[in-house]
């Protein structure tokens, strides 16, 4: 599944409160935003009342090279059974797999 990647680390140079207390770089492909973009033409996404793209972010703890701790993020469109109403066919069976 397409994902825009980023990494998020303590903000060291915060001077004041209106500053982010964690930032960091992110990326994506060009193919994942072009799979992104063609997702959501096609309709293939959840969205809120205002008619905003919904996205789904996990995060993991981890540690860089450095030491330094930090958490690491992916972004997903929210397409959670968009895909299965408009490709499959409903499940009749019990069995949950």
């Amino acid at each position: 599944m397409p994902a825009i990647n980023c990494s998020m680390f303590k903000n060291e140079r915060k001077e004041r409160d209106n500053q982010p207390d964690f930032t960091g770089p992110g990326q994506v492909t060009k193919e994942d935003l072009m799979a992104m973009l063609d997702q959501v033409t096609k309709g293939q996404f959840n969205a809120d009342d205002d008619g905003r793209v919904k996205v789904r972010i996990a995060g993991w703890k981890k540690q860089a090279a450095s030491g330094k701790a930090y958490i690491s993020l992916s972004l997903q469109i929210d397409d959670y059974g968009c895909e299965a109403q408009t490709t499959s066919s409903p499940n009749t069976s019990p069995d949950l797999f």
